[in-house]
């Protein structure tokens, strides 16, 4: 049984790029065959060879290197056509998978040849390299399918894919997006396989300032995300208005942000609100696009949240459900 984990990289900090390499050299690789480790430098203009190299020798490592920057999205479509392995394991340049993460994912994947693509849950740590949360995701398919609504249900660095299952599929990243690539990624795939997590954490997500992400906290979402909102209302066979889409927007637990505007998400009415929830319940009930009991369970709590903050009278209260 062979593994390919693919990484693409462009000017990550080094200590962070070498922390990654060795904290791949530290996991468990027993059940594995061969492990190749394809790194895609994405037109870096900082030379990484030193830790390429310190890596190198506990790693087998195939190094291609783009001419010039091409974006995240181009640069992991050429190192996952490059991959020979039987699963593809996705790996951003500066997290840390946790050292039982691909023996975990390759043996469920054995187990479920149904499932196309498997990840879990991500422990998030900051600069200082402490633990702040964990991150979890919806176990099972239709669930992963419903919360794919609103936000991205599957965390990319955790993901593994059945390379035969992702081929036959002929899905890749959408180039020329800087943000959510994930998420389109993982939607399309859904309509190929079946999805799951496995319900422990597989890998440390770092957050630091230099990501994309951190940039656009202020923003009401970035442009991708709206395009995706958009997508999956349409799946879903609603009228896909600016009014729909706005209400939809501020109350999606897009996991950026817990609101995406909290001027403009206090400023909802309830009758918006309601409206939204009936409308998307409404038109599934005639696509069946996803679950229809899930789907009305997480309306009614994201209505319920929303209810609940405005009921506080303060636009600055947090709302945290106790189960």
């Amino acid at each position: 049984m062979k593994l390919s984990i693919v990484i693409p990289f462009m000017n990550p900090d080094h200590q962070h790029f070498s922390e990654m390499l060795m904290g791949l050299a530290a996991c468990q690789f027993s059940i594995f065959s061969t492990v190749e480790v394809i790194l895609v430098n994405d037109g870096s203009q900082d030379d990484y060879q030193k830790e390429i190299t310190t890596a190198s020798a506990l790693l087998s490592i195939q190094l291609i290197v783009l001419p010039c920057n091409h974006g995240v999205s181009y640069a992991r479509n050429i190192g996952m056509a490059a991959a020979t392995g039987d699963w593809i394991a996705l790996h951003d340049a500066d997290d840390i998978s946790l050292p039982q993460r691909f023996i975990q994912s390759a043996q469920f994947l054995q187990r479920h040849p149904e499932v196309i693509a498997v990840s879990g849950d991500m422990l998030v740590f900051n600069q200082g390299g402490k633990d702040e949360l964990m991150r979890l995701f919806p176990l099972l398919h239709q669930d992963i399918c419903v919360d794919n609504l609103f936000y991205c249900a599957m965390a990319q660095p955790a993901l593994m894919l059945n390379r035969v299952l992702w081929l036959a599929s002929g899905i890749q990243y959408t180039e020329k997006m800087d943000m959510a690539q994930d998420w389109d990624f993982v939607i399309r795939l859904s309509q190929h396989g079946q999805l799951a997590n496995l319900g422990l954490p597989l890998v440390r997500y770092r957050q630091h300032m230099r990501q994309r992400s951190a940039e656009i906290n202020g923003e009401f979402a970035n442009i991708h995300v709206r395009g995706i909102w958009k997508k999956q209302l349409v799946h879903l066979g609603a009228d896909t208005n600016p009014a729909l889409l706005q209400v939809h927007g501020h109350l999606s637990p897009y996991w950026l942000w817990q609101l995406s505007d909290i001027a403009q998400a206090w400023e909802l009415c309830p009758q918006a609100v309601s409206h939204w929830g009936n409308e998307i319940l409404r038109t599934n009930q005639t696509s069946q696009y996803v679950s229809s009991a899930i789907l009305a369970q997480k309306i009614h709590r994201l209505q319920r949240h929303w209810h609940a903050w405005k009921a506080s009278g303060s636009p600055t209260t947090q709302v945290h459900f106790l189960l």
